[in-house]
């Protein structure tokens, strides 16, 4: 058994001990908690940003962030301006738990398990299309063409075909952004060369590695999601073609 002596310095914060007692939640919880209730009211809080300050990396602190949230010591919102764009996000912390926010925790769990993480959804018929009952699509497979002709793909393309590809792209940033605020990160912006970039890539690829892609860039491509996206895209496996 050992005695805790308490050596007193400069620097302290005051939480109360109900938090620190709560048998319900991890030491990496009530640790993340206290870094957090120690900080100023206008600070600025980012996963990324919290994560700089320990060790852990990013995976803990959102999954702390999680914990505290379900016990409903935390509460985070996404804020919006007068034309109902969302803008910043709003986090509300408190050292008793708040039984509103469990159960707004508890919606936003159940939420995460929509029809979403299907995606690319079979009930979309212009996802859903398989290649054999699209033959055209065969005939602009991208290992047809030298790397001189890529460029040219889009002009030989029939008007379906863009609509089908530019439709895949639209899902797909919606998917994204679906991720993005489930992981509170901002709302990613593309230019509309961004987007034109986007479907021309994804012609002739593999569809259904597309979910994983923008997971992938919601967690990892923070620095330039954009072009990180691109080059997943890219990376993807060709569409099957049908031999028959």
């Amino acid at each position: 058994m050992a005695k805790i002596k308490k050596v007193y310095d400069r620097g302290f914060t005051v939480i109360d001990n109900l938090v620190l007692n709560d048998e319900f939640l991890s030491w990496k919880a009530k640790g993340l908690f206290c870094y957090l209730w120690s900080q100023a009211d206008e600070w600025n809080f980012y996963v990324k940003e919290v994560a700089k300050h320990s060790k852990g990396g990013k995976d803990q602190v959102t999954t702390g962030l999680e914990e505290l949230e379900k016990a409903g010591y935390l509460l985070r919102n996404r804020q919006r301006n007068e034309l109902g764009q969302l803008k910043n996000n709003e986090w509300l912390l408190s050292d008793h738990p708040k039984e509103k926010w469990k159960n707004i925790a508890k919606k936003r769990t159940n939420k995460k398990k929509a029809p979403m993480t299907d995606f690319p959804a079979q009930d979309n018929p212009v996802q859903g299309n398989p290649a054999q009952e699209n033959p055209a699509l065969t005939n602009t497979n991208c290992n047809k063409y030298q790397h001189k002709q890529i460029k040219n793909i889009n002009k030989s393309l029939s008007k379906e075909e863009r609509e089908r590809d530019a439709n895949v792209i639209e899902i797909l940033i919606n998917y994204l952004n679906h991720c993005a605020e489930e992981w509170h990160h901002v709302p990613i912006m593309f230019s509309q060369s961004e987007v034109n970039k986007l479907i021309k890539a994804v012609h002739g690829k593999d569809t259904r590695g597309l979910k994983e892609v923008a997971e992938k860039t919601v967690v990892y491509g923070e620095q330039y999601p954009q072009g990180y996206l691109l080059s997943c895209i890219k990376n993807l496996p060709e569409e099957a073609v049908n031999e028959d």
